[in-house]
């Protein structure tokens, strides 16, 4: 064969793997997706009949701050007028642990960053009710309450409630010699609609009076973290994203820790992406 008719099959060599690669490619696609729908629809199945009634409402939603201070409807607008810089978490090189994380999975490894931006839905009780944490998992606190409502708080979803394919709103809250620390989920239809949500608690801490904006480790799809006054007291909130679910978690009492309360975030945002993975909730603090 002479140098051009080399050259010809070379290039209608590389023409070929090109056109596989892009194939693989493709296909590789379609089928994580398929296989993320499948896991979330799983999850939902599985959870039904594992998560017990709820208990009685603590106070606060992630509506709204726990010192209670209305969400407006600001919308995006009124969000970036609230104090802080947006945090959009980016993923991490080579799943590091996050720092200062502290915490460990329900295997006792160590809480990888939380950073996906998950399309699957939580709108059935029972598994947004194992999202919460529990005492299992809130090693060395008590817990207080626990509850799920519908979104709109008019029917507390129990085990004989019309609640599932529905938006939803949980809580749970604990405490610690004098520290309270409260947890809320509100589920949404659509990314969209949570980008919404979080945008309207956002607005909820634009008083530069009431709270100020501290830095902490990204975590979830989008975060921003407060320090003022909640229920009365000196305080930190976390709001933030994960997907479709919107969250806070707040502290307060004794001094303001937002690394401390960072840590409590990391293991609920754990919680939410397992479930949303298609496992079982089960992300923990670890041993105190």
């Amino acid at each position: 064969m002479g140098t051009v008719g080399r050259k010809v099959a070379a290039a209608a060599a590389a023409g070929v793997l090109l056109g596989v690669l892009t194939a693989c490619s493709s296909g590789g696609s379609a089928t994580s997706r398929d296989a993320a729908k499948g896991g979330a629809s799983a999850t939902a199945g599985a959870a039904s009949g594992q998560a017990s009634a709820a208990a009685a409402s603590p106070a606060g939603s992630a509506s709204a701050p726990a010192g209670g201070a209305a969400a407006t409807g600001g919308g995006a607008s009124a969000a970036a007028g609230s104090p802080g810089a947006s945090g959009t978490a980016g993923a991490p090189a080579g799943g590091a642990s996050t720092p200062g994380a502290g915490g460990g999975s329900g295997t006792g490894g160590a809480l990888p960053a939380p950073t996906a931006d998950s399309d699957a839905l939580v709108l059935d009780e029972k598994l947004l009710l194992q999202l919460l944490p529990d005492g299992k998992a809130m090693t060395g606190w008590e817990e207080e309450k626990r509850r799920v409502d519908s979104a709109d708080h008019a029917t507390t979803c129990s085990g004989s409630g019309a609640c599932s394919g529905k938006p939803l709103s949980g809580t749970a809250r604990f405490s610690l010699g004098e520290v309270t620390a409260r947890f809320a989920i509100d589920t949404l239809p659509t990314k969209a609609a949570a980008k919404e949500k979080l945008a309207e608690v956002y607005a909820s801490y634009a008083d530069g009076n009431r709270y100020r904006a501290v830095d902490i480790v990204p975590l979830g799809s989008e975060y921003r973290a407060f320090q003022g006054q909640l229920a009365g007291r000196d305080g930190v909130s976390i709001v933030l994203r994960s997907g479709t679910l919107v969250a806070a978690v707040t502290t307060e009492g004794g001094p303001a820790d937002p690394a401390a309360t960072r840590r409590l975030a990391v293991m609920l945002v754990q919680r939410i992406e397992q479930a949303q993975a298609g496992r079982i909730p089960d992300a923990a603090l670890g041993a105190a």
